[in-house]
């Protein structure tokens, strides 16, 4: 199943990085840094599977509706033959089969592969991380509820600033980005992120995608869509590791996972950028919230 390799891909993954911990206090400047490129990879690949699982409940959802609206249909339908009666019934067994299917696909691919590497983590980790869509409130969010995720976006701020910049700016894809910002400043994320979007597509090599994919992933985190603000934020970083919204993007990045009650993807993520952007002021804000983790 794919599923399955998937899985056992990701753990391999995880045991290489586990050894090289082991010998981390030996290894050189280099080392470092390959491995926390290769925990920042991992981390969009947890945030990739978080995407997945949240579509396989979304067509988990679906096929129940049919299998509801069908056995409804059976019931009240009492003039049906009894050829009816077999396909409908073929037809319900089918979504069920399908039903449990997705099921078994979703308990395959673990919401944190880390933790699934760990001996001992199951008991730990029992009730994994939540899913996108899937409110906080039970007793395994409470850590995340000591941690410091109310820190202050710096977002608006610098979309005032990029309003007043782009009112003279020739670039390419300039008027996309004007209207994107407009609807950043009026709070109507959707179609920001669908602007930026655009840009992004017809205008790659503008100076205006990177402020364009920073400005689209909190659009996406302003609308709870953490998971998939994670994957933007991850994507701007390896494209513009010293860009001038690095810093601002891990520090957003590692909130958006703190959203998401996984606090292990938040410390690496305030370890990188506390490693990588050392005297920022999103540093001093990892800091602090590194304490409280």
């Amino acid at each position: 199943m794919n599923w399955e390799r998937m899985r056992i891909g990701k753990l391999k993954i995880v045991g290489a990085l586990a050894a090289v911990l082991l010998v981390a206090g030996c290894s050189t400047d280099t080392d470092i840094q390959q491995l926390n490129q290769n925990e920042f990879t991992l981390r969009g690949m947890i945030a990739s599977d978080r995407q997945q699982i949240d579509s396989l409940q979304q067509q988990v959802r679906q096929l129940n509706d049919q299998i509801t609206e069908l056995k409804h249909e059976d019931t009240s339908d009492t003039q049906s033959d009894s050829g009816n009666d077999k396909n409908l019934s073929t037809r319900v067994a089918q979504l069920e089969s399908e039903v449990s299917a997705l099921n078994a696909g979703m308990v395959a691919t673990p919401a944190n592969p880390a933790a699934a590497a760990s001996p001992g983590a199951e008991g730990a980790e029992a009730p994994p991380g939540p899913i996108a869509g899937i409110p906080p409130g039970t007793a395994a969010a409470a850590p995340a509820a000591e941690a410091p995720a109310e820190i202050p976006p710096t977002w608006p701020n610098d979309l005032d600033a990029e309003i007043e910049s782009a009112k003279t700016s020739n670039a390419d894809g300039i008027k996309l980005y004007r209207k994107g910002l407009d609807a950043m400043k009026a709070q109507n994320y959707p179609l920001a992120v669908a602007t930026f979007t655009r840009l992004q597509h017809q205008y790659p090599k503008s100076e205006l995608s990177e402020p364009a994919e920073y400005f689209a992933a909190n659009a996406l985190f302003e609308t709870g869509k953490y998971d998939q603000s994670i994957l933007q934020f991850n994507d701007l970083v390896m494209r513009y590791p010293k860009g001038r919204f690095a810093s601002p993007a891990l520090l957003r990045e590692a909130q958006a996972f703190l959203k998401l009650n996984d606090q292990i993807d938040a410390r690496l993520t305030l370890q990188k950028l506390i490693s990588d952007h050392a005297g920022t002021p999103e540093a001093n804000s990892a800091n602090t919230m590194l304490k409280q983790l």
